[in-house]
């Protein structure tokens, strides 16, 4: 799910070069007060959405994102030490520029996993260093920032990634409630015929969590029970393509959520941002947190998923007469509201439903966690945003409280006909819960902080 939030302040980083003299009193003032703006970690916070917004599973996007502010958040911590770091320890460089830390970091970490693509990214680094002074400091906070690079990217070089992210085909399940392939993987002509997607990314070493079952959401319901029966008659309502009872409130709060919830939520963290006075530090270590827990979410939602091995609405209602459920009426022909990837050569393999079981939902995983710590943050679960989304242009929602984006976040999800009730409520709290963990116990203030 990505979100398209009203416009974000744009970062300009041209200005003239200051003379020695400006330098100097500015390092002096920032020495005392130690606020330092946050264009620039705002500005590679941008720059690194617009590289990951290539082909990419949503949970490498995730990880990705995670290690580049991870290294800025690294960077600027080993100049001034606020807040406790994650892969860059033991170093300490007081000298140093962060503006030319965070282009550094980012940068860096952007190039060396070789995610820049046809991105201008070296005309943006260079665009970085041209607006900071020259000197010791610079060169300084160029190394600084490199080094956070190769930290963390050397932390996580033994974290089974390429395993964890690979799609491989599996046996579907034969009894009623037991997942089956979606459309098109359910078509035997199909070239990914029985294809699941990231059996394996629990297996991706976690951030912060301690294993990745430790937040393991307890059972679906079974088939054959009466809290079963009234979830499949709301998705098979609320969520259907055909003959559906969708009010025009949920069918908008369906479409305008339909977007990758990494970007999505980056984007909602940067409008509150922009509405408060927040410095350099704090700004890496918001997005350090969110990007974090976002990613140990995913592990952890995805042992639960493949744990139980849940089957999706898709299938469930169209095998409804042969669930051993005598109150469910199947549809043979029913499909979700949504269709998340279209296939215009060949509209028969259409990709409706995510091709991963349904229990719990990642969506609302996500959602939970990131607003969770946005919760944390700021310490208010009030606030003032008006949204907008790329899946649903010229609708503007407005929403006063965490909380409720939240759980308009994870209802989309019936409404799209992606998953039941339990699923995305589950899910939901899942994340809530890695979202408080990640942020109580990482990238925490310093006792020894000047």
């Amino acid at each position: 799910m990505l979100l398209s939030l009203s416009a974000c302040k744009k970062t300009d980083l041209s200005q003239t070069a200051p003379t020695k003299e400006d330098e100097a009193a500015s390092n002096m003032r920032k020495a005392s007060s130690g606020f330092i703006e946050n264009d620039m970690v705002m500005y590679w916070n941008d720059k690194t959405r617009i590289v990951l917004e290539a082909p990419m599973t949503p949970q490498a996007c995730s990880r990705y994102f995670a290690m580049v502010q991870i290294a800025v958040h690294d960077a600027i911590n080993s100049i001034k030490p606020k807040y406790e770091c994650y892969a860059l320890l033991n170093t300490r460089d007081k000298e140093a520029s962060p503006d030319a830390a965070v282009a550094s970091a980012a940068y860096h970490v952007i190039t060396k996993l070789n995610l820049q693509g046809n991105n201008a990214v070296q005309a943006w680094y260079n665009e970085s260093l041209n607006s900071i002074p020259n000197g010791n400091a610079k060169q300084r906070g160029i190394a600084l920032g490199e080094d956070a690079a190769d930290a963390i990217i050397a932390k996580r070089s033994t974290d089974n990634f390429l395993i964890a992210n690979q799609q491989i085909s599996l046996p579907d399940g034969t009894t009623p409630g037991a997942y089956r392939s979606t459309l098109p993987f359910s078509l035997p002509q199909h070239p990914f015929y029985l294809r699941k997607a990231l059996d394996q990314w629990s297996t991706l070493t976690p951030f912060v969590m301690n294993s990745s079952d430790q937040f393991r959401v307890p059972p679906p319901y079974p088939v054959n029970s009466p809290e079963y029966t009234t979830e499949y008659f709301e998705v098979k309502t609320k969520g259907g393509r055909v003959g559906h009872t969708r009010t025009p409130e949920e069918d908008q709060i369906g479409r305008f959520w339909v977007e990758n919830s990494t970007l999505g939520w980056n984007r909602m963290a940067r409008t509150l941002i922009n509405n408060k006075k927040i410095d350099a530090w704090r700004t890496a270590r918001l997005f350090a947190l969110m990007h974090t827990a976002m990613t140990d979410a995913s592990i952890a939602n995805f042992e639960s998923k493949y744990f139980y091995f849940y089957w999706r609405p898709e299938t469930a209602i169209r095998l409804g007469d042969q669930d051993g459920n005598p109150q469910t009426v199947g549809d043979p022909n029913w499909l979700p509201s949504n269709t998340q990837a279209p296939n215009p050569i060949n509209p028969a393999f259409n990709l409706y439903t995510p091709p991963i079981p349904d229990y719990p939902s990642q969506h609302a995983n996500y959602g939970g966690a990131a607003g969770e710590v946005m919760r944390r943050f700021f310490e208010t679960n009030n606030v003032s945003m008006a949204l907008t989304s790329t899946s649903l242009p010229n609708v503007t929602r407005h929403y006063h409280t965490l909380s409720s984006a939240i759980r308009d976040n994870s209802l989309s999800r019936i409404y799209v006909g992606y998953h039941f009730r339990k699923a995305v409520i589950e899910g939901e709290v899942q994340g809530l819960n890695i979202g408080k963990f990640v942020y109580e116990n990482s990238f925490r203030e310093r006792d020894d902080k000047e």
